[in-house]
């Protein structure tokens, strides 16, 4: 099986009394697109009916409780902040201070209306201290906790107590108690004689059983711990057991014992997912072999359909969901997409719906035809997609976003971004661009890439990144800016419209300056299409292609206030025939492009031979620079570490817009050697062409010649040949 992703498992069984460090790793990886996790089934965000539940799904279950118990009038979030946020010191002041007046209405109910529970609460918390303080690593059997009881004052008090209204809470507190103290068989007997007798759906049953579980595995009883575990749907716990038994259960064997006794704990969504995640691909930067069938694989796929068609889980669309999320892992697309049909109409939660919708769109995306109902469809599924987006994000989602690197990195910290990134750039793009729809395709990776920064504020993307290590940086003849901007320079849609070619570029430019249906309006207004960027990557483009009079139309309407955001500026002059170091200036890409169209119509117009020539040379050097020593003004990047998932990708020197460019270079400078008449000049131009063999050859007599013969231990080799040298001889 495929190399596993790395766990993020925190063991929350109360048996458990080890402790689970947090490993912290030094670097952050790079993924591409398809790295993304798709699937969910568990939801780990409280619920949203009880707006005081925590991370412990059973904390608000129990202020419910405590709302039954005295008045409907008071608030959740009163008994909340006195159940589980009071610390005792606090506690023990309102206790003895009983005749205060407070806001707190459950504190009111319960100094003034009932006091029983006012006992009861300081117990719990008297006891939960006593507990917190035994389990510490510093704790030792001499030391004194400093509380008004013990744990065995506690324990026989919780127990004595009649109550009935509260026999069930005290119970809890002598139960946990008794744990404390390793009295496990005194904590099975009152399980067996009273508290095992009481519903199913008593919470305090449901808090209860974990120690009974703990207690019969401590004391050697491991099968019957097992049943409880299962029961419960404990599947963390199962296999601590069984691992410190000796015995060994693989994850699917627990989740098959669980669904047998406990087919809708809730701890099934979260095993299911962290399997699935582990096995999920991690993109096209890591070494993966295709997933394979196992015996393991398969019991879960039997397991999911088991469950889906049995009748005893609440949820069979997410069985059906998982064992379609199977067969698309093994490749197999179209078994998925009938699977996830039965998903669709089966009985499922709101949650689990959104995901099997969001597993549609990625089905939709491989299986069919990109025709116009495809787009159509497609068109109805973004705007869902992009509803859910904006109704979701939420303060940590827009630090993460401002941050930068977490979006520009593709790791994934936005389930609803991640999805639309995961099915457009790895799926619907590259379909699209191969179907011949390459303006659709840019938009689509435009929309992906930028949709989040149209919502969080995107000009704070780079404030992450260190300005000493952007100023000390330094590539060839360019210095990187301080406006260092990573992700509009790297990004897949930049990388797409890079490489497509500038026809391509300048058609999908074209179509966001005059859309032409509905769709072509709700991706330009999700997408990055400030004129500034547009234009200077067309200018740019057609640089590269030796366009220079349309790059002067480009890059003429690129703003001023634009132009320090290349990332590069040029350090030399494009025309000099060797490294010639010049100010650095940020319009230097409008320059060149003036400059070369200016040179090109001189060529064209100039009949004197000597003169076009020079024209020549200037000419077919500014080409070679272009590409050489002032890389900046044909390309965005070379050579640097600080982009991940797309500028490494190209090979500049083997790219076929550098090869036509330097053999147009190397042909143009031929050209003007032969076509000049005047021995100075043709020295001149061999000479700053170091064919230094050449002007001592052909042209003795000029003073050119005279300096090669007369100082030449000075001067480069005969034999020193530069990348365009032309020698006749």
């Amino acid at each position: 099986m495929q190399t596993m992703k790395s766990l993020r498992y925190l063991c929350i069984s109360l048996i458990l009394l080890t402790i689970t460090n947090k490993a912290v790793a030094c670097w952050g990886p790079w993924y591409t697109p398809k790295g993304y996790y798709m699937y969910r089934v568990y939801n780990n965000l409280p619920d949203p009916t009880i707006d005081i539940e925590k991370q412990n799904p059973n904390e608000g279950k129990n202020c419910e409780e405590w709302q039954k118990l005295t008045s409907e009038t008071i608030p959740l979030e009163d008994i909340y902040q006195v159940v589980y946020k009071m610390d005792l010191e606090s506690f023990e002041a309102l206790y003895d201070n009983r005749g205060d007046s407070h806001e707190n209405k459950f504190i009111e109910w319960i100094t003034q209306k009932d006091t029983a529970i006012l006992d009861f609460l300081l117990l719990a918390k008297t006891n939960e201290y006593i507990r917190i303080k035994r389990n510490s690593r510093w704790y030792y059997p001499s030391m004194k906790i400093g509380a008004r009881m013990t744990l065995e004052e506690i324990a026989d008090s919780a127990i004595s107590i009649k109550d009935s209204r509260l026999r069930d809470r005290y119970l809890l507190q002598g139960v946990r108690a008794l744990f404390s103290l390793s009295k496990y068989e005194r904590c099975i007997e009152l399980w067996e004689n009273e508290i095992s007798h009481w519903s199913d759906e008593n919470l305090m049953r449901q808090l209860i059983q974990p120690y009974i579980a703990g207690a019969e595995f401590h004391i050697k009883r491991s099968e019957k711990a097992i049943e409880y575990f299962a029961q419960l749907g404990d599947i963390q716990s199962m296999l601590f057991c069984l691992g410190r038994s000796g015995e060994k259960l693989s994850i699917i064997d627990a989740l098959e014992f669980v669904c047998e006794y406990a087919p809708n704990s809730r701890f099934i969504e979260e095993t299911l997912q962290k399997y699935i995640r582990e096995i999920e691909p991690l993109g096209e930067f890591y070494w993966e072999d295709e997933l394979e069938k196992t015996p393991e694989l398969d019991k879960l796929y039997n397991l999911c359909l088991k469950m889906a068609r049995c009748g005893k889980s609440n949820n069979p669309a997410m069985w059906y969901y998982t064992a379609a999320f199977l067969e698309a892992l093994y490749g197999n697309t179209a078994s998925a997409s009938r699977l996830l049909s039965s998903a669709e109409k089966s009985r499922s939660s709101d949650y689990i719906k959104e995901s099997i919708k969001i597993f549609r769109i990625y089905l939709d995306a491989k299986l069919l035809p990109y025709d116009s109902h495809y787009e159509n469809r497609l068109f109805s599924q973004l705007k869902w997609l992009d509803s859910k987006i904006q109704s979701n994000i939420d303060d940590k989602v827009r630090k993460e976003t401002a941050r930068g690197y977490m979006l520009f990195n593709c790791e994934s910290y936005y389930y609803w971004n991640d999805m639309m990134r995961r099915i457009l750039l790895a799926e619907v793009c590259p379909r699209m661009i191969k179907s011949g729809k390459t303006t659709r395709a840019l938009q689509l990776a435009n929309m992906a890439d930028n949709r989040l920064l149209n919502i969080v504020n995107r000009h704070e993307i780079c404030d992450w990144m260190d300005d000493k290590v952007v100023h000390s940086y330094t590539m060839s003849s360019y210095r990187y800016s301080t406006n260092f901007n990573p992700h509009d320079y790297s990004n897949s849609f930049f990388e797409m419209i890079d490489s497509l070619g500038v026809n391509e570029a300048i058609r999908y430019v074209k179509r966001v300056d005059k859309p032409q249906n509905e769709f072509d309006r709700f991706l330009n207004d999700r997408g990055y299409i400030g004129s500034d960027y547009l234009n200077d990557i067309l200018g740019t483009q057609c640089l590269r292609n030796m366009r220079y009079q349309e790059a002067l139309e480009y890059l003429g309407k690129v703003s001023d206030a634009y132009k320090t955001h290349h990332n590069v500026y040029m350090e030399y002059d494009p025309f000099s025939f060797s490294p010639n170091r010049i100010k650095m200036k940020s319009d230097f890409r409008y320059d060149f492009a003036r400059e070369m169209y200016s040179l090109e119509q001189g060529i064209n117009l100039t009949t004197e031979p000597n003169r076009k020539a020079l024209l020549m040379v200037k000419y077919a050097i500014g080409i070679r620079n272009s590409f050489d020593w002032c890389w900046g003004l044909t390309q965005y990047y070379r050579g640097t570490s600080y982009w991940g998932q797309v500028c490494e990708k190209r090979d500049w020197e083997n790219d076929e817009n550098t090869l036509l460019a330097l053999e147009k270079a190397e042909k143009t400078l031929k050209l003007a050697c032969e076509i000049v008449t005047d021995d100075e000049t043709a020295a001149n131009i061999h000479y700053e062409l170091c064919h230094y063999l050449t002007v001592a050859r052909m042209y003795p007599n000029t003073q050119k010649g005279a300096l090669v013969k007369g100082k030449c231990d000075n001067l480069c080799d005969y034999k020193y040949k530069r990348k365009f040298e032309y020698n006749p001889y």
